[in-house]
């Protein structure tokens, strides 16, 4: 079972060798978008989502 943290070591690891390929810009920007930014966001969604007051009572 992968916990979130090696899942978010994974998804920057990715991003880096997006970054670095010879991949146009505009592919690269799709890249990060489909296979990096979407799923960090949703690996985070509960956070972003609830109130930061919410759980510090």
């Amino acid at each position: 079972m992968t916990t979130k943290l090696e899942l978010e070591e994974y998804l920057y690891r990715r991003a880096i060798d997006i970054i670095e390929s010879t991949d146009t810009d505009f592919d690269k920007e799709n890249l990060l978008f489909e296979e990096v930014w979407i799923p960090l966001a949703e690996l985070y969604k509960d956070k972003t989502i609830t109130p930061k007051s919410e759980g510090k009572e």
